[in-house]
């Protein structure tokens, strides 16, 4: 954290502290919560630290590091962490001692040569299972596995793969692995741990994540008192808090302008599809093809408005409903925006979609 985010940054201490309890307990929790909430900020600069500081080894993954195939964003995340025991000399059982070459016996000896080396699978989910096997070889200290956008899994074709994967592979160490995994999608996640043809059913504990209050508010509230001699009205602020989804960076004076630019960047079939969604129209049908083409001074075609939903879906802004059956918007912030905003200018089109 810079100086200035961690002056300004609101620690849970007692949430950080119970979630941290329940993952050196080694307890496998799924919480699910809308994005920029603090639920990323609350894992790696409180939870890790938390358990890093009552001897366990934690793992931070990001699954969105790797969005076409996260398992090997998955498994890059541990060989890093597996590197970082391999030079920590404090705290670390080492299994690489000096190997013996040669022995000796009755007055002779034999060399044995050099030992085999330990080849890693070439397979991802193979080597899924090798990365954890050798992480608890190196240190006699447990594992806490922090997944973050863990619902990214759910969104590519191999998922369910990648999922019974991690199911075997934590299953064999359950004894000393505790996990989280956190998600910014409720019906992915929940879809994930809940329906009972999926592979991870009954895997973890699912919950909600718990947002922030009206302490979160006071606590601004004190520092922009410290900031400017002004007092915040607390209820009114509170109030747009939960408007806008309970998002602290809302707070900050450069938000609008961030959906404003958002809403820039999209191209104007994009914007014309995430207008339809929002007003729950469906995008494909004859009346909602002809505002598209209104709007955009061009000729519109069923599959390019497909498209742009997919587009939509690529860039994070829609997610497909958890029954298939069309998209929804994931960010309570950006409903609020296009909500306040109904007039905002469509590009025009400059030839025939």
């Amino acid at each position: 954290m810079s100086d200035l985010t961690l002056a300004w940054h609101y620690q849970r201490a007692r949430l950080a502290a119970a979630l941290g309890d329940r993952l050196i307990a080694r307890e496998r929790i799924a919480m699910f919560g809308p994005r920029q909430t603090g639920k990323t900020t609350l894992l790696r600069d409180e939870v890790i630290p938390y358990v890093q500081s009552r001897e366990r080894v934690a793992v931070y993954i990001d699954c969105w590091m790797d969005m076409d195939d996260p398992l090997q964003g998955i498994n890059y995340a541990l060989q890093k962490a597996l590197d970082g025991l391999s030079v920590k000399p404090r705290g670390v059982r080492r299994t690489g001692t000096t190997a013996v070459k040669k022995v000796g016996l009755m007055g002779a000896s034999l060399d044995l040569g050099d030992p085999a080396a330990r080849q890693a699978p070439t397979r991802p989910a193979l080597l899924l299972d090798s990365l954890l096997t050798r992480l608890l070889e190196e240190t006699s200290r447990d594992l806490v596995l922090v997944f973050d956008e863990f619902q990214a899994i759910a969104s590519v074709k191999n998922g369910p793969q990648i999922s019974a994967s991690l199911r075997a592979a934590l299953t064999q160490a359950d004894k000393r692995i505790g996990a989280i995994f956190s998600g910014s999608s409720d019906v992915q996640l929940l879809d994930m741990f809940s329906r009972s043809n999926t592979p991870l059913y009954g895997f973890a504990k699912t919950e909600g994540y718990e947002p922030l209050g009206p302490d979160f508010i006071g606590f601004v509230a004190k520092k922009f008192r410290e900031a400017t001699r002004r007092d915040l009205n607390q209820a009114l602020a509170y109030d747009a808090f939960q408007e806008l989804g309970t998002q602290p960076e809302m707070l900050s004076q450069q938000s609008p302008n961030k959906w404003s630019a958002a809403w820039r960047g999209l191209t104007g079939l994009q914007q014309a599809a995430l207008r339809l969604v929002f007003e729950d129209r469906a995008p494909t049908s004859a009346d909602s093809i002809a505002w598209a083409a209104q709007q955009l001074g061009a000729k519109v075609q069923p599959s390019s408005i497909s498209r742009a939903l997919e587009a939509l879906g690529a860039k994070g802004i829609l997610e497909r409903r958890i029954d298939g059956r069309g998209w929804m918007l994931i960010d309570p912030v950006q409903r609020a925006w296009l909500r306040r905003n109904p007039g905002a200018p469509i590009k025009r089109a400059l030839s025939g979609l």
